[in-house]
């Protein structure tokens, strides 16, 4: 790998960690993977989505299914799947005696600080989670939390259009929290 290509992969490891340490400290066990709306307009994979080809990984937390050709690394409570310096999916379970409305805090503070779009609400997993969308150093990106059993359960997409990406929803679809 030359020295320019680990540079980009450790500028994007950093951006992805200074993030991860911005939120508070904090941070579920169902089998269920495929989101499900309540209330708000949560995203979804666009209607002519294909499934999927990976292999999924599993870790102490959750498990995810790895598109092919991404890269994985477990992280602290998860897993970040990388693509390249422009697509990430970031999923983690951390911390505990979290109170409830400590999800939504966090993310109406990425909204105010990222100038992102409204918080929204979901249910996925059993959980209710808010998001929002927000631009962070020229990084598109779509951050949800939910609080689980008294943890943070922190799912974060990234990357122009992730929204519609295959690979992307596909992989935001297969998590599975522990």
């Amino acid at each position: 790998m030359s020295l320019k290509k680990q540079n980009r992969w450790s500028l994007l490891i950093l951006v992805l960690a200074m993030i991860a340490l911005m939120l508070l400290p904090g941070c579920g066990s169902d089998d269920s993977a495929a989101p499900s709306e309540s209330g708000g307009d949560a995203p979804e994979p666009a209607a002519d989505q294909p499934a999927i080809s990976g292999d999924r990984h599993e870790t102490d937390n959750v498990s995810m299914i790895i598109a092919d050709g991404w890269e994985v690394m477990d992280i602290d409570g998860g897993i970040q799947a990388y693509k390249g310096m422009s697509r990430a999916v970031e999923v983690w379970v951390r911390g505990s005696g979290m109170g409830d409305d400590s999800a939504r805090e966090s993310i109406e503070n990425f909204a105010s600080n990222y100038d992102g779009t409204d918080v929204q609400e979901m249910n996925m997993h059993g959980l209710t989670f808010y998001y929002t969308t927000f631009d962070f150093s020229g990084m598109f990106q779509t951050k949800y939390s939910a609080i689980k059993d008294g943890q943070k359960v922190e799912i974060t997409l990234a990357g122009e259009d992730h929204l519609n990406d295959g690979d992307t929803m596909g992989m935001f679809n297969s998590i599975v929290l522990k």
